[in-house]
């Protein structure tokens, strides 16, 4: 796969602030890729994707993985015994009692010491590597067109195995390349101490083989869906004052269409959830009208949908 593409693509369909990162865990026997380098100190795996979403290609044998815990879940090193007891939660007071760290140490997606030598990461476009995951910094919203995407082929819902404890490690890494599912994280306490990721972003993470056919969904969704999302065409005209004291109850909604404006495309009728609306014909030519106005929500739908904007809902008292 070409890589520059994928990355671009990612960055054009999403609006990516960020470089969408690869990530491999090599093998023993693997030879380090081409253009990755050490850092000059040691860094947690965290601290490298933050690094690699800005541009760096980096390589991390053990020694330089600044985190014993992330390296050890990755398969690196082996895991201490205060690491592995729970006994270090509690220290830094994030879980209340030693048995429910150690319940949520054994539910953690982790692989066995050796079953790696080394970590790479760098930017999609960037990577001279075939990556295991894909690992996104994400604004909610740009997350929720992924998840629409990944639905948009199978119809399946997404779920997802996540905490807020070893983050980029165990949730986005080592839990993708078992589940070969995409999986989402909120960050951590390493993650959100050590790096610059901001209150206002998440991570999501894919395995790599699946990133052509998000890509492809992708593209069909931003035919009309993701446009349109972001335009907010349902936003009602006037939205303030909405519990000022003219409230009256009993109100209805009036459907006003402006005919000489109608080109009678019907979309508005397509689009009506409960048959608020019919096409008629007319002296000059089909029309939409309203037939059942006491049906009508005001979702907007119709609204937002026609192309001429003919369409006007008004609230009207009894």
């Amino acid at each position: 796969m070409n890589h520059q593409e994928l990355s671009r693509d990612l960055k054009e369909l999403l609006t990516l602030r960020w470089s969408p990162v690869a990530v491999r865990l090599l093998k023993h026997g693997e030879e380090k890729p081409a253009n990755v380098f050490e850092p000059s100190v040691p860094l947690r795996h965290c601290q490298a994707i933050t690094a690699a979403r800005r541009g760096n290609s980096i390589y991390m044998p053990p020694a330089k993985h600044a985190c014993p815990d992330g390296s050890a879940i990755m398969g690196l090193i082996p895991m201490s015994p205060k690491l592995r007891s729970g006994e270090l939660y509690l220290l830094f007071k994030k879980l209340p009692n030693i048995e429910i760290a150690r319940k949520m140490i054994a539910s953690r997606s982790e692989f066995a010491t050796g079953t790696y030598r080394a970590s790479v990461v760098a930017p999609l476009e960037d990577a001279e590597f075939t990556p295991d995951v894909v690992i996104f910094t994400l604004y909610p919203e740009q997350a929720m067109w992924c998840c629409c995407a990944s639905s948009y082929g199978s119809g399946d819902r997404q779920v997802f195995n996540t905490s807020g404890f070893n983050s980029t490690c165990s949730d986005l890494t080592v839990q993708v390349m078992k589940s070969q599912r995409m999986n989402i994280s909120f960050g951590c306490y390493g993650a959100r101490a050590i790096s610059d990721i901001s209150d206002f972003e998440t991570y999501l993470a894919i395995p790599y083989d699946q990133l052509p056919a998000l890509i492809e969904s992708l593209k069909k969704l931003a035919v009309k869906s993701i446009p349109e999302a972001r335009r907010k065409i349902y936003m009602p005209p006037v939205i303030d004052n909405v519990s000022g004291p003219e409230h009256q109850e009993g109100c209805h909604v009036s459907v006003r269409i402006q005919q000489d404006r109608c080109n009678g495309c019907e979309l508005c009728v397509a689009f009506c959830p409960d048959a608020v609306l019919e096409m008629r014909e007319t002296a000059n030519g089909p029309k939409a009208v309203a037939v059942a106005e006491e049906k009508c929500s005001s979702c907007y739908t119709c609204v937002g949908q026609c192309p001429q904007k003919a369409i006007q809902l008004e609230q009207r008292a009894n």
